[in-house]
């Protein structure tokens, strides 16, 4: 399934600025704060490769700008939303799956497989822990990625 949306020309920088322009109570767009926390340390999603500007391929259901801290999903109204997990995994560099019942993530090429003993990944919404293949993401929500490897 090709989950992600290229986006090219003219139409593409006009969906981009939708999500950047200033969000009155009209805005077309959902966008919540997003933390990724890798053994303690938060992980810098502020990278170029991870902002939809500088990503060859990414979803505009769910991305980053790197305008500011937030995620954005572009077209809510479309009914075209996404679970926590699935939201991660449209991220650029990002992969997500689940495998014998547990969560594994990529990020940057490194994986973080729930399935060893060592490597536990929890979800959070709004400091409540979820389950990320059953939580839609909703305009507002904050989403936290906790990753513990044992090392």
């Amino acid at each position: 399934m090709n989950r992600r949306a290229v986006l090219a020309g003219a139409a593409g920088l006009v969906s981009l600025a939708g999500c950047l322009s200033d969000d009155g109570p009209d805005h077309e767009y959902e966008r919540g704060e997003i933390d990724i926390v890798i053994d303690g340390d938060p992980f810098d999603l502020s990278a170029d490769r991870f902002q939809a500007e500088h990503a060859d391929d990414y979803s505009m259901n769910f991305h980053l700008h790197e305008s500011d801290d937030y995620w954005y999903n572009d077209h809510p109204e479309s009914g075209e939303r996404v679970t926590f997990a699935e939201a991660i995994g449209l991220l650029p560099e990002f992969t997500s799956d689940e495998r014998d019942g547990e969560h594994v993530v990529t990020i940057d090429d490194t994986e973080y497989d729930g399935r060893e003993s060592a490597v536990e990944l929890e979800f959070f919404v709004d400091d409540e822990r979820v389950d990320p293949t059953e939580h839609v993401v909703r305009d507002g929500d904050a989403l936290r990625l906790e990753i513990t490897t044992g090392e």
